[in-house]
């Protein structure tokens, strides 16, 4: 089987990623993600919201499995709900961190997987919940165009 070159794999990832695509992407604390004690990664499902200027860096959501109990309830009230029965890549209902944007460089793409679409309903719901988080930059929202 014949490899691609990653240049060449970058150039279709930046022309065929869209908002409310869906990857399963291995992240650590550069992308804005908290890895399990000992662990240096962690994989998380990631809701495409937007781009930089260049297309190098996508600015998104992840989906958790459950909220951490221990965090006050404004950070707790920025946590959409979605069932799995909605969305075939997920094994239990689950919640879409809305209080950060998150950050993925295009090299996660590159080795991520594709695992779906969220519904235009649910996005709207996300990119406003978003845009009210009281812990979210309207700098970096616009960074993405988000805003």
């Amino acid at each position: 089987m014949m490899e691609i070159p990653g240049d060449v794999l970058e150039s279709m990832v930046q022309q065929t990623v869209k908002v409310g695509d869906v990857f399963f992407l291995e992240m650590d604390a550069n992308d804005g993600v908290t890895p399990k004690p000992g662990d240096s990664t962690r994989f998380k499902f990631f809701v495409v919201l937007g781009f930089d200027g260049e297309g190098n860096v996508y600015g998104g959501v992840i989906i958790n499995s459950r909220i951490n109990q221990s965090m006050d309830q404004t950070v707790k009230d920025y946590h959409m709900p979605i069932k799995c029965g909605k969305y075939p890549f997920l094994r239990y209902d689950s919640f879409v961190d809305c209080l950060w944007l998150k950050t993925a460089p295009l090299e996660k793409f590159t080795k991520g997987k594709y695992v779906g679409k969220m519904a235009s309903d649910d996005l709207e719901l996300i990119i406003g919940t978003l845009k009210d988080s009281p812990r979210e930059k309207k700098i970096k929202l616009l960074k993405f165009g988000i805003l």
